[in-house]
């Protein structure tokens, strides 16, 4: 991922544009706006995000399946981490 910045925000809703760059179908650099919104996290600039592209290469999504980006899972982990956390520092 090269860039992002807030595309828009409504009713509390916020949506990410990301470029991303990939290697197209004829192996030549491709870089692409992808638009997501909240249910994606970790995408970081400079990081390599799970991309779903398109047979042509002009369209591409971050594969939410992924549990590198995909927030409900990312918060489940958090939360497993914590509660085992808190369970070893109680001695349980």
């Amino acid at each position: 991922m090269i860039d992002s910045r807030i595309h828009s925000v409504r009713n509390s809703n916020v949506r990410w544009a990301y470029i991303v760059q990939f290697a197209g179908p004829d192996g030549q650099k491709t870089k692409l706006e992808v638009l997501e919104d909240v249910h994606t996290l970790g995408v970081a600039v400079d990081a390599t995000v799970p991309l779903l592209v398109s047979p042509d290469g002009k369209k591409a999504v971050f594969d939410r399946s992924d549990p590198q980006i995909n927030a409900a899972e990312i918060i489940r982990n958090r939360k497993r981490a914590d509660e085992e956390r808190f369970r070893e520092q109680l001695g349980n």
